[in-house]
């Protein structure tokens, strides 16, 4: 249990740390969302074409991997939203906020660093972990259509079929660097024409300065998010985080899990998958429930809530794979 526990401990010392940082005003104010900009922008996009570049098309074919990784997402955000719909009934913005803090995975941020930290130097390893950080853009994509009609950035305007074409591209293409690194990633993949070394190497450095650097900015302003999600949380908060870290950190990898065992999906494949599928909710969710004012304060405890607790399920979950002889 304590080689389990060690393996996941580092990823929450680097949030630790963050929080010390702050309590000392060693770094700016601005320093957690200036290193979220950059993660998300330029660091986290880098470090997906990268791993995307030097997969090989056979990788990439992996259908019973997407299907248990992507469908147990979906399923339990779908959980999620209708649970918040049926029993909440506090409208569809809360409800795909729900539905995002039971399924979106905080894979690049805590998956990926523990994948390291099991298998260091493990080239399989990093590309499998590499895969499925892909794999939260499905259900964050789906959620963000759906806050975007809602909110009338998709509207029909003027019945203009070419003006709506160009806002679908601004939002969910040129706006979003992960996505277009996704693209360019997949395609030197699929063509075999990979990346000149060097400049291989170079974006390589960048990119895997992600996870460290996501890490201290959660650590950076966990206090205050935590602070303000706890002043101005709504009624049933404390049965919507049972809820909501049950499914996220419980359920969530073990219908990972079922759903690979079904498909004959073994080894490193099935691990990493399942790790993945185990972290908390991601950080972007807050972010996108800030954006779109959907129930912020609540989106931001249950970030801190659920990466608070995933020290302990996912310490479980390594322990078990280690019992089993998977790690």
């Amino acid at each position: 249990m304590f080689h389990a526990f060690f393996a996941v401990f580092p990823v929450f010392c680097i949030i630790a740390l963050g929080v010390l940082l702050r309590a000392r005003d060693v770094l700016p104010e601005n320093a957690g969302p200036v290193l979220g900009v950059y993660v998300l922008k330029l660091a986290l996009p880098l470090l997906i074409f990268h791993l995307l570049a030097g997969a090989s098309p056979e990788d990439l074919a992996r259908g019973g991997f997407w299907l248990a990784v992507i469908g147990s997402q979906v399923i339990v955000y779908m959980l999620g939203y209708v649970g918040d719909r049926l029993f909440c009934r506090r409208g569809a913005g809360p409800a795909v906020i729900s539905g995002l803090s039971c399924s979106a995975c905080n894979a690049a941020f805590v998956g990926l660093p523990i994948v390291s930290n099991l298998w260091p130097g493990n080239s399989e390893a990093m590309l499998v972990a590499g895969l499925a950080i892909l794999t939260p853009n499905v259900v964050m994509i789906m959620a963000q259509t759906r806050l975007d009609i809602l909110s009338g950035s998709l509207a029909w305007k003027g019945g203009n079929p070419l003006v709506f074409a160009g806002s679908v591209a601004r939002i969910f293409i040129l706006g979003n660097p992960i996505l277009l690194a996704t693209l360019a990633g997949g395609a030197l993949s699929l063509t075999g024409l990979g990346l000149w070394e060097p400049l291989d190497r170079a974006i390589s450095l960048v990119g895997y300065t992600a996870a460290p650097c996501m890490l201290l900015a959660l650590g950076l302003d966990l206090q205050q998010k935590l602070a303000v999600a706890t002043r101005r949380a709504q009624g049933g908060v404390l049965l919507r985080q049972i809820w909501f870290s049950l499914c996220k950190l419980v359920l969530h990898p073990l219908l990972c899990w079922g759903i690979m065992y079904t498909l004959g999906i073994t080894g490193l494949w099935l691990t990493i998958g399942v790790l993945i599928s185990a972290t908390a909710t991601a950080l972007l969710v807050s972010v996108l429930a800030q954006v779109y004012n959907a129930v912020p304060e609540e989106a931001a405890l249950t970030a801190v809530v659920n990466n608070g607790l995933s020290i302990l399920t996912l310490t479980g979950f390594v322990w078990l794979f280690q019992t089993l002889g998977m790690v």
